[in-house]
């Protein structure tokens, strides 16, 4: 198939192989369905992952976590390591279960590294990715999602975190393409991916950049998304704690926390915009940050379903980033707590985001709240290709304007067929108990066209249309699956 990365920003009518007034709509072939999922397990292989899990005083909480991570059998290895000097920690944490250790290895630190553990963990790690979790979070229902995404786009921070802070966050992000500034705050603590050469590379930038702040390497996370220099991927959900989470004091609670936190935010950006400015003077005397600026998706609002089996994502965000203006002098405190959002546009968020899309209660709708702007889509990834798919959308917005939007259907999400026919869809009416009208659509693959039985990525693509009213998706559910897994 075509490099995509040749415009990785263009939309999805733009990919499209077909234009909206060509007849022809073959689909896709065998050649291209075979070589789509060896790509599919060649990445599984290449981007095998190493768990993390910081231990200072709850033993019971990393013990529930490591339970997790060992059944989901997601990872080639799991490194715990134990932030408290005063604690030999060993595997007998764990009691007695049916599960192997050998995939465990337990690093004994001198010292409370705090936040700079996680990094030191990641650049020990056998594979050339890391996937880190405090031990008070349950990530047990959206690991599958998540590392899906980050298989698909490796080269950003992909993060997992609550509606609020998600919207907190897209404020928290810095443009400035005279200098390619182009980042964004993400917290890693609800689960997050991301490369080793990432951690090993911010531990250097640590060393050079606070050898004299010996306190705010301590608060690393503050830096680490910042200086990545790229928008990381986040979904935003209804996080968890574990059960055993609640027992010890954490070290958001601790003295002078949020004085040191403010601190960090603000030095975080004047670094990274000194460098870069530096950069564009071609000043050798430094070191460079780096970017390597082959992306592949633009940003998205998305949330991964309670079962973790797909992740419904949109273009459309409550907040237009790019046009966030910026300027060093007056913008230096904007990712701190004196920035939080509030106001009508971040309820609105909150009660319409994506995630009411998979929350299995079709009386919840995501919204994109205006009219719908051509180009603009809402999508589904189900993770990996899937054969004789069923599933089935509720939707809010009128008939009308689902009529007026493209389908396509894509193996990677970079390259798009459009199925224009109407086999093997089928909807019906249904009033909502608010007499809200709704339309319950069933998509049922086994009858699509010949070329369209296999897909990953399905979008709802508004190419052609615009005042039609705005997108509402209620609903999302699999209903049946005869997924191909091997190749023969």
């Amino acid at each position: 198939m075509s490099n995509a990365n040749q415009n990785p920003t263009k939309s999805m009518s733009d990919n499209a192989r077909y234009h909206y007034d060509d007849y022809i709509n073959i689909g896709f072939s065998e050649f291209e369905f075979l070589q789509s999922k060896q790509h599919e397990i060649e990445l599984d292989e290449k981007y095998d992952l190493t768990a993390i899990l910081l231990h200072w005083e709850r033993s019971a909480s990393v013990a529930k976590a490591i339970y997790y991570l060992l059944d989901s059998n997601l990872f080639k290895e799991i490194i715990i390591w134990n932030n408290n000097p005063s604690i030999s920690l060993g595997k007998t944490i764990f009691e007695k279960n049916n599960y192997s250790l050998d995939s465990i290895r337990i690093i004994n630190s001198k010292e409370n590294l705090k936040d700079e553990a996680k990094y030191r963990a990641c650049a020990e790690a056998k594979t050339i990715a890391c996937f880190y979790s405090d031990d008070d979070w349950d990530t047990s229902f959206y690991l599958k999602s998540l590392i899906a995404d980050f298989r698909t786009d490796p080269y950003i921070l992909h993060s997992i975190t609550d509606p609020y802070t998600f919207y907190t966050n897209l404020m928290w992000t810095y443009f400035d393409n005279e200098i390619n500034l182009h980042t964004g705050f993400s917290w890693i603590g609800c689960g997050s991916i991301f490369l080793r050469e990432y951690a090993q590379r911010h531990l250097q930038y640590l060393q050079i950049y606070l050898k004299n702040r010996r306190t705010l390497i301590y608060f690393s996370d503050i830096f680490f998304s910042i200086w990545l220099n790229d928008i990381p991927s986040q979904f935003n959900i209804n996080i968890r704690n574990l059960p055993e989470s609640n027992t010890y004091v954490s070290f958001s609670s601790t003295s002078q926390f949020l004085q040191y936190q403010h601190e960090a935010s603000i030095l975080a950006i004047r670094i990274l915009e000194d460098n870069l400015r530096r950069n564009e003077l071609n000043d050798t005397n430094h070191t460079r940050f780096l970017r390597r600026q082959n992306r592949h998706f633009p940003y998205c609002v998305k949330s991964s379903n309670p079962k973790d089996e797909f992740i419904f994502y949109t273009n459309i965000l409550p907040i237009d980033i790019e046009r966030i203006s910026f300027n060093i002098s007056t913008d230096f405190q904007r990712s701190t707590r004196n920035n939080l959002p509030t106001g009508s546009k971040v309820s609105f968020f909150s009660a319409h985001t994506t995630l009411k899309a998979v929350d299995n209660d079709p009386k919840t709708c995501w919204r994109s709240g205006r009219n719908i702007r051509q180009g603009e889509f809402f999508a589904i990834d189900f993770l990996y290709i899937r054969t004789n798919l069923s599933f089935s959308l509720t939707i809010g917005h009128t008939w009308k304007l689902q009529k007026n939007i493209d389908m396509n259907l894509s193996f990677d999400g970079l390259w798009w067929l459009t199925y224009r026919a109407l086999k093997g869809i089928t909807i019906k009416s249904q009033n909502s108990t608010l007499n809200e009208q709704r339309y319950v659509i069933v998509f049922n693959s086994t009858q699509f066209n010949a070329g369209f039985h296999s897909f990953r990525f399905i979008a709802f693509n508004a190419s052609r249309i615009s005042s039609l009213g705005e997108f509402q998706v209620c609903d999302v559910k699999i209903i049946t699956n005869n997924t191909i897994t091997t190749l023969y």
